[in-house]
């Protein structure tokens, strides 16, 4: 039915369809006839304005001709006013034929020729007697040109006849179609009404059946049938349902004719709906379109009623269906009731054997259980073995299941050797519990138990516990034990050899504990006299008492001080320095000093010789300051003089002179420059001082530009090869770097290599502190190690160290010159700079100088 109805529906649908389309296809075809007809009006008066404008020009030729054959000169304003005319026919026509590019070409060719046409007329009129020949010429100018212009109008009308034509055939067929079209479109639509209501009618008679049959079946149902609309507030929001229908069943439950409910709200006839959540279901259902299904217990004239209802929304409405399923729900709960029953039971029952498995696999013990196997006279004589736990299988390997039902003398042979099968069967004949200690071999290794046996029926369950780790710790404890009586008598030992005490002080009531060494350093044997705040202090000494009381002060009161040295004067009177260092904490409960003193009289003492030697050494420094001025002025002034009078004898004298003469001559000028060298060098080396305000920030490869600058004259006379890679920028002493570099390069030229061609190279390479093998104070992260390698005479590796002191020199002076003070001012400027020197060798291979820098 629900799909025929649909069929009706679309065929009214169809039919409203053609008659709009009807409708709007006359609406159209009207409209196309008055366009075709504008059209063709508008073809008209363009040709009528076409006409218009040649006429013009065709009055403008008559009356040029008419006054030449008059031999009459036109002074008046016609011609003016044609053109007048003739413009404004001109704009009319181009602004009809403005969609017509044909028709626009044309007006502009004409425009042209217009020109020329009026300028011949009026040279005609203008010149009328004067010149006969000229005057014909013109004419026929004017005659050309209006040939011309005829051209033009004959294609311009033809263009439009053309379009008049194609029009006037499109009004024509517009014409013929629109009456057929709309007749066929009208009889298709009656056809379709007269269809529709047939049909309709057809159905009609059938719902009227289908309506009594409802009406039948909702009289003789079961169920109670109820269809509900909503009342709504003035937000939309459902606040109640108006009952639109109700068959009689309900008269059973109510007690009130279906008749008198319909058209009274739910809330009247059913406020319990608003309570047990009926009516939001109701809601549900109308708001969301979806079938709502649910059971609930309702209470009428005090008597419960149980309905299970089906609710579907229906048109503007919804429609409940309850089906009274009272005895049914009544049974229903007797058996869900009886099966609860069972099932708690039977829950408490699987809980009860999940908890004790639960227990048996969670816990670490092992637990078994035994039944007695006995002989013809009843004696115990082994055991079959019922349940044992899976921690079994940590000591056995088995799992419980492979061992279940074994006797114990083929699990456990053992038992019948170490007493535990007497302590089994002692446990079941005397019914009691049995506690006992057990031992177990695996792999080398002994296991520990404690195991508890508890008798059960003619069996008992053996409890294991695994106190290897209880039996370790006892045993480790007591060599912890004893090796802690060793370390207290050792620390005493200790206490004694570094001349250290230690004590605690209770903050709250003075009283003291102080060690074995502690009563030594103030002269007395252990234990001598309790000690105590007050007590004490009768040995500081009488100029340092206000020291200790201000100490103790403070250590009440802060739990610290930062008052640590006094002197005390011993048993024996002997003054000495004591130095004490404690922290405040809480010892049984109560607030205590804890610390230890040292008897630093020794240090004291050391320390008074080390300020007279630093006295000394001020001396000593302020007397080599003195030197230095001596040996910057007073030495070198003599030195300067014995080398210029050597000079001035070299130049005179020395030709007069023996052999033996020149020789001690030569010496001595040779002597005379080295001393001034080494003069220069000790100068050098003493100067050698560090001061912030000295250290810049400068590049090490200028530097060593500079210094490689200097050394042209050797570099080019000794042949050396120089490899130079990048050298960083560091904070230094510039002049001292360029002394170091001249140093060390100096060095490698002069020992170069004698059996090859002699090289140097000169690399840098950045090393965190951790990565450098030499050993140095090392207080910067990163270091630059700066080697200068050479494969010359090198040196045996024993000297490295050597090389560094003063006027230390391994080579005679007749083979390589020098003061040996070079490599020691170099040691003395990487000091000076916080780095390290060092020098690696082997004779005949060559040196390397690696030089470390603060990165």
């Amino acid at each position: 039915m629900i799909k025929r109805y649909k069929i009706f529906i679309v065929l009214l649908i169809l039919a409203l369809s053609v008659l709009t389309f009807l409708g709007s296809n006359s609406y159209k075809q009207i409209r196309e006839l008055e366009k075709t007809a504008e059209m063709v009006v508008h073809t008209l008066r363009i040709e009528t304005e076409i006409n218009s404008l040649f006429s013009q020009y065709a009055m403008m030729q008559s009356r040029t001709f008419e006054n030449k054959l008059l031999n009459i000169v036109d002074h008046s304003d016609f011609f003016d006013i044609q053109k007048d005319s003739t413009l404004k026919i001109y704009n009319r026509l181009s602004a009809l034929t403005s969609d017509n590019p044909k028709q626009q070409e044309s007006l502009k060719e004409l425009k042209v020729l217009q020109k020329d046409f009026y300028s011949t007329i009026i040279a005609i009129n203008s010149n009328a007697t004067t010149d006969r020949e000229l005057g014909n010429a013109l004419l026929t100018d004017v005659s050309a040109l209006m040939r011309k212009i005829e051209t033009i109008k004959a294609s311009m009308l033809q263009h439009e006849e053309i379009l008049l034509t194609r029009r006037q055939d499109q009004f024509s067929e517009s014409r013929r179609l629109n009456p057929i079209m709309t007749l066929m479109l009208g009889m298709f639509a009656l056809v379709i009404f007269i269809i529709s209501f047939w049909q309709i009618n057809k159905q009609r008679k059938k719902n009227d059946k289908t309506t009594q049959f409802l009406e039948s079946v909702l009289k003789n149902t079961e169920n109670i049938v109820s269809y509900y609309t909503p009342i709504m507030d003035e937000n939309d929001t459902i606040i109640d349902f108006k009952i639109v229908y109700v068959n009689e069943n309900i008269e059973d439950v109510l007690g009130v004719p279906a008749l008198v409910l319909e058209g009274k709200l739910l809330s009247d006839v059913m406020p319990s709906h608003f309570e047990n959540g009926v009516f939001e279901h109701f809601v549900k259902c109308y708001t969301l379109g979806e079938t709502q299904r649910f059971d609930r217990t309702h209470k009428f004239k005090n008597i419960n009623f149980r309905f299970k209802t089906n609710v579907v929304k229906l048109n503007d409405g919804i429609l409940a269906t309850a089906i009274d399923t009272t005895e049914e729900y009544s049974i229903k709960q007797n058996l869900l009731s009886t099966k609860d029953q069972l099932e708690n039971q039977n829950l408490l029952l699987l809980d009860n054997r999940a908890f004790l498995s639960n227990i048996f696999k969670s816990t670490s013990n092992i637990v078994m259980h035994f039944k007695s196997i006995r002989n013809d006279i009843g004696t115990i004589v082994d055991f079959e073995t019922l349940f044992i736990n899976d921690s079994i299988s940590d000591i056995i390997g088995d799992i419980p299941a492979d061992v279940k039902h074994k006797k114990a003398s083929e699990i456990y042979p053992n038992i019948f050797e170490n007493g535990v099968f007497e302590k089994m069967v002692t446990c079941i004949e005397e019914e009691r519990q049995i506690e006992y200690e057990t031992q177990f071999d695996k792999n080398g290794e002994t296991i520990w138990f404690h195991a508890t046996a508890v008798k059960l029926n003619d069996g008992v369950t053996v409890t294991s516990t695994d106190i290897t780790l209880e039996k370790n710790r006892a045993e480790k404890l007591n060599i912890l034990n004893a090796e802690l009586e060793i370390q207290n008598s050792i620390f005493k030992d200790a206490e004694g050899v570094a001349d250290i005490g230690s004590y605690v002080w209770y903050l709250d009531t003075g009283s003291a504990n102080i060690s074995d060494n502690f009563y030594r350093i103030l002269g007395y044997s252990p234990n001598a006299f309790d000690v105590t705040f007050d007590s004490y202090r009768k040995f500081v000494h009488p100029d340092d008492l206000e020291r200790y009381d201000q100490l103790g002060q403070e250590t009440v009161e802060n739990g610290k001080s930062d008052i640590h040295t006094y002197r005390i004067i011993t048993k024996a009177g002997n003054i000495k320095h004591i130095y004490v260092n404690g922290q405040k904490v809480v010892k049984n409960g109560r607030s205590a000093s804890v610390g230890v003193v040292q008897d630093i009289t020794n240090r004291i003492k050391t320390e008074a010789k080390l300020r007279t030697k630093n006295e000394e050494l001020k001396r000593s420094n302020a007397e080599l300051e003195s030197f230095n001025r001596v040996a910057s002025h007073d030495l070198q002034e003599p030195m300067r003089k014995i080398q210029m009078f050597v000079s001035r004898l070299s130049e005179g004298e020395l030709e007069k002179l023996s052999d033996k003469g020149k020789t001690y001559f030569e010496k001595i000028d040779s002597s005379a420059n080295r001393m001034q060298k080494l003069i220069k060098y000790l100068l050098a080396y003493s100067r050698i001082n560090r001061t912030k305000k000295d250290f810049v920030k400068i590049e090490l490869n200028d530097t060593l530009e500079k210094v490689l600058g200097d050394l042209e004259e050797r570099i080019e006379a000794s042949g050396v090869d120089i490899a130079v890679d990048t050298l960083p920028s560091i904070k230094a002493i510039p002049f001292q770097m360029e002394q170091l570099f001249t140093n060390l390069v100096s060095n490698a030229i002069k020992y170069g290599s004698t059996t090859e061609a002699p090289k140097i190279v000169i690399d840098c390479k950045k090393l965190s502190r951790n990565k450098i093998s030499e050993v140095f104070d090392k207080k910067r992260k990163n270091y630059y190690r700066i080697s200068i390698m050479d494969n010359g005479i090198g040196f045996d590796q024993e000297n490295s160290e050597k090389i560094f002191g003063l006027f230390e020199r391994l080579h005679q002076k007749n083979e390589y010159s020098g003061t040996g003070i070079g490599l020691a001012i170099c040691k003395k400027i990487v000091l000076n700079h916080k780095g390290h020197i060092v020098a690696q060798s082997e004779l005949g291979k060559g040196s390397t100088f690696c030089v470390y820098l603060p990165a």
